[in-house]
């Protein structure tokens, strides 16, 4: 009867170390596939940074050809290109017209 014992508490012990395993498996893969997402999503912020600075700094050229001056600060570039700016991250010089992120 002990042999019995011991051989279905050996085979309890080996399925839950099998599933520890298959576990331990599927969080790598989840923790992989979480990364690679996060990548992407850092990747497509930065590509649209870029096309708002670009797009930001050819209303700049717009506003300076309109109008024969550069715009005195970024308020008068939203009312001149009609858009919202988020002022906090982009640096801009009035005299030179140059736009860039802080």
């Amino acid at each position: 009867m002990r042999v019995i014992v011991s051989m279905v508490v050996l085979l309890c012990f080996v399925l839950v170390m099998q599933s520890c395993k298959k576990a331990n498996e599927v969080s790598e893969k989840i923790t992989d596939t979480s990364m690679k997402k996060l990548d992407t999503m850092d990747k497509a912020k930065a590509l649209a940074q870029k096309t708002d600075i670009a797009n930001l700094r050819q209303a700049v050229n717009n506003f300076q050809a309109a109008e024969g001056r550069y715009p005195k600060d970024l308020s008068e570039l939203e009312q001149f290109a009609g858009v919202t700016i988020d002022k906090g991250i982009y640096k801009y010089d009035p005299n030179t017209g140059t736009l860039a992120q802080q």
